[in-house]
């Protein structure tokens, strides 16, 4: 006969491994990308029906930082308004909005794009204006867009929309072939911007260390450390909750490091930052390329939404040739930082070195490379839900 202890100790066991199994499901432990927080990746095509419209779908797939999404369209007629969500920010982590705006940048480089190969001839006109500290949440215009009916043009950056992901795993050491770096550089450069690539061993690891000593200052930072946790997206029903943020599935991890985050309670800020900070020293900043893109002034609006446009343009040019790329921003966010608080600061001198570019100003640090394994794709909001106004023709 089954004794009262052994069946309360069964009921137990089941129980245990019921509710394990219901926090497997619940938190996706097993899951990759899917369900609605990733629909916009199939349907980034958008139809012939959506009109002016239609380019929108490929906009909304762009980089932003943190996957902060910080963008609302208003389509009315021929032209499209860009605004700057301003209440989806990072708070102190990017107190002028800088990163913001090349986030926006980066948005109307695949609106362009799109618009090319579906008809249009696209004129963007950013707004003129500087970045100001810590503005507040009311959406701003960032750019007007009128798009003149054209013949369809193929576009080989428009087709890798779809396949450009942040990837923040490891690269592997393949070197880049100069010609490619040469592209590179004849794609996304212009009079208020140029890109310079750290290829030098030496001076790579000279950049590493500061991109590292960079993230240490940030997760030391208590204020910066909290507003970058509030976008960091853990278990399934969260990700589909918000469709924005950084993702587990999406942070680099390794298959059994992920699962072990998806399945255990939410890590404190510290956590993750412990996490993060190593994974940047360990992994991210190991790369045959890092680069650096300046602007000759990082809080010109206009001139911030040419270099968001640039990073996209760089990113989608890689990965139709198989090459990975991860925003390594960290010493300007202590730029920023340490602007906003009045204090001394020697990462900008740092970074002007490292691209031997006096008179320029750094506003974007980035990583190049070959990846050991695909990245996955982050989530988006649906189209409907950054559309402002109702002016459709």
């Amino acid at each position: 006969m089954v004794s009262r202890r052994t069946m309360i100790v069964g009921a137990a066991g089941a129980a245990l491994a019921g509710g394990l199994g219901y926090r497997i499901w619940d938190r996706g432990v097993f899951s990759g990308p899917q369900g609605t927080a990733y629909a916009p990746w199939s349907a980034w095509r958008g139809s012939i029906v959506d009109g002016v419209k239609r380019p929108l779908h490929a906009a909304i797939l762009a980089a932003s930082p943190h996957d902060t999404q910080p963008w609302l369209f208003e389509p009315r007629d021929a032209a499209i308004t860009v605004y700057a969500d301003r209440a989806r920010n990072l708070g102190a982590f990017d107190p002028f909005r800088r990163e913001m705006q090349l986030g926006l940048g980066a948005a109307i480089e695949n609106l362009v794009r799109a618009a090319g190969v579906y008809g249009y001839t696209p004129y963007v006109r950013a707004v003129e204006g500087r970045l100001k500290d810590s503005p507040g949440p009311e959406p701003v215009a960032v750019a007007h867009i009128t798009l003149d009916p054209a013949a369809p043009a193929r576009d080989l950056l428009f087709e890798a929309i779809p396949e450009r992901h942040t990837n923040r795993g490891l690269y592997l050491e393949k070197s880049l072939a100069p010609e490619a770096l040469r592209g590179f550089a004849d794609l996304v450069e212009g009079p208020d911007v140029r890109v310079a690539f750290v290829v030098d061993p030496a001076a790579r690891s000279e950049l590493a260390a500061l991109i590292v000593e960079a993230t240490q200052r940030i997760i030391d930072d208590p204020r910066m450390s909290l507003d970058s946790a509030r976008w960091i997206r853990t278990g399934r029903r969260e990700v589909a909750m918000h469709a924005d943020g950084i993702t587990i599935d999406a942070a680099g991890l390794s298959p059994l490091v992920a699962a072990f985050g998806k399945l255990m309670p939410d890590q404190s800020p510290h956590s993750m930052d412990q996490y993060w900070i190593a994974n940047t020293r360990d992994t991210q900043v190991h790369a045959p390329v890092l680069g650096v893109l300046l602007v000759k002034d990082r809080l010109d609006m206009a001139q911030s939404i040419q270099a968001g446009r640039a990073w996209q343009r760089l990113h989608l040019a890689a990965t139709a040739m198989g090459i990975a790329g991860q925003p390594l921003n960290q010493p300007v966010e202590c730029v920023d930082r340490n602007a906003m608080l009045g204090r001394s600061d020697t990462y900008q001198d740092a970074l002007v070195k490292f691209a031997q570019a006096p008179g320029w100003q750094p506003t974007f640090v980035f990583r190049l490379g070959y990846a050991d394994k695909p990245a996955s794709p982050s989530p988006r909001r649906p189209l409907d839900d950054v559309l402002k106004g109702s002016g459709i023709a």
